[in-house]
């Protein structure tokens, strides 16, 4: 994890009294209701919820997967390096702010025309000093938006590290429901084919038709096609998450799993307002600072600016005597300088920096109405996915029912095969499907936390 405190300290002290930037007054388009508008109503489901959206699911292994993918993800160490770079260009741009000095050492050989053809030597030490008074803010600017620069990497850091922590669960989740999809993948093609061998006696005994063997022994086949089907998916879906955690993807991650329980219900009445600490949002509200900061420094550059020059030289014909010559001078100077005619370029960057800040602040505008939606979209979804798999579990018990009575039927001689095959689809069909609507209730769930950007109670957008 990059170490982000120690840089900004630094940083601070090469900014002097530049601090971070407000974002200057604009009308936002976008009317936040007071609470959301698709949700639960009902006070009698608030309940106290725990910090960390992790802690919710009560899963151990996924907390260690996502920690690991938090330490060895490579997406996510590239949006650490940006906050290096963001707090480099940082310290570059607030050492303009302080006194610049340079060294030169100049050394020559010179042949006199003598008969004795004689050397010289000579050698020279200067001394270089330049600085540009702040008079009217322009450089503090420029380290105000330079610092509005760090704090968006470190929010895009974190909203990388809340999305490389949602891939991950939803992965495993993933990865999870494909197992389980496997298992009862091979445990349907050991029933179709005790059911095949079953008809092949019947139909060795004259009981059972040819028909009958044949479509037993179709359904026994398209069970092992299945089950090659389940296999290749289970096997990406673990490579998937092995890339995730920056592992090579050699499909060994294997472990006996379970889908976790949503036992939380979602709290009636959550503010809008938690949407304040979205990491993304935060980012581009910082980035909308840096940009309104720049017009600002832009327009300065109309004005005059003083510098200061000094300079300080010595020349010995001894180079071990160089620093400790007595002749040495000392220049100071001070100059005050006019933009006059640059060709409108100067007029022409703060229209260009204008512009760029118009676009921040529709970028803004932009990321805030769309986590609107996604909480909205999240919200309503959690409402008609719990519902989904209620009915997808009754769907399963009366299919799984309905499977026994046909087997026992056609047994009896009561229903003929075609009833019996139906019933098995319609079983294995249900059961794959509640499995399916468990993993999406799982994923929106992760998707509302993203979303709110934590959990929903919690102030901050940690994991």
């Amino acid at each position: 994890m990059i170490r982000q405190f120690p840089y900004f300290i630094i940083v601070a002290t090469f900014m002097g009294c530049a601090t971070s930037p407000k974002v200057a007054d604009r009308p936002l388009e976008v009317n936040p209701p007071a609470k959301w508008v698709s949700g639960i109503e009902n006070e009698a489901l608030r309940e106290q919820m725990p910090i960390g959206w992790l802690s919710t699911f009560n899963d151990p292994k996924l907390e260690a997967i996502i920690a690991e993918a938090m330490a060895h993800n490579y997406s996510l160490r590239t949006w650490a390096s940006l906050i290096e770079t963001a707090n480099a260009n940082a310290i570059i741009t607030g050492a303009n702010r302080y006194p610049q000095l340079g060294v030169g050492l100049d050394s020559s050989r010179r042949q006199t025309r003598t008969p004795a053809k004689s050397f010289s030597n000579s050698h020279s030490l200067d001394l270089n000093l330049s600085w540009e008074i702040d008079l009217w803010g322009r450089l503090r600017d420029q380290s105000a938006a330079a610092i509005a620069d760090i704090e968006a990497a470190q929010a895009d850091y974190r909203a990388a590290r809340l999305s490389i922590a949602g891939l991950c669960a939803k992965a495993w989740f993933r990865m999870t429901t494909a197992k389980a999809q496997l298992n009862l993948a091979q445990e349907t093609l050991r029933i179709f084919e005790s059911n095949a061998a079953f008809i092949q006696n019947r139909f060795e005994s004259g009981t059972s038709s040819s028909l009958d063997l044949r479509l037993t022994l179709a359904q026994a086949a398209n069970a092992r096609a299945t089950l090659a089907q389940r296999q290749q998916q289970y096997d990406e879906d673990v490579r998937t998450l092995e890339v995730l955690l920056g592992r090579y993807p050699a499909n060994s991650l294997k472990e006996s799993i379970d889908l976790p329980s949503i036992k939380s219900n979602v709290p009636a009445g959550l503010p809008s307002d938690l949407l304040t600490r979205r990491p993304d949002i935060l980012a581009a509200e910082r980035r909308l600072a840096a940009a309104d900061r720049r017009i600002r420094e832009s327009k300065k550059r109309l004005l005059p600016s003083i510098s200061l020059t000094g300079s300080a030289g010595t020349t010995s014909s001894d180079l071990s005597d160089l620093l400790d010559d007595d002749f040495s001078v000392w220049n100071i100077a001070g100059g005050l300088f006019q933009p006059l005619f640059q060709g409108k370029r100067l007029v022409a960057d703060i229209e260009r920096k204008k512009s760029i800040a118009e676009q921040a602040f529709l970028s803004y505008a932009q990321t805030i109405l769309n986590a609107f939606q996604e909480v909205e979209d999240t919200l309503a979804a959690e409402q008609y996915l719990a519902q989904r798999e209620v009915a997808l579990l009754e769907s399963t018990t009366h299919s799984k029912s309905a499977e026994r009575l046909a087997q026992d039927e056609y047994a009896s001689g009561v229903s003929d095969i075609f009833t019996v095959l139906d019933s098995q689809r319609r079983a294995l069909d249900a059961q794959n499907q509640y499995l399916s609507i468990r993993e999406l209730r799982l994923n929106n769930r992760v998707n509302l936390y993203l979303a709110l950007g934590g959990n929903f109670d919690q102030p901050s957008s940690s994991l």
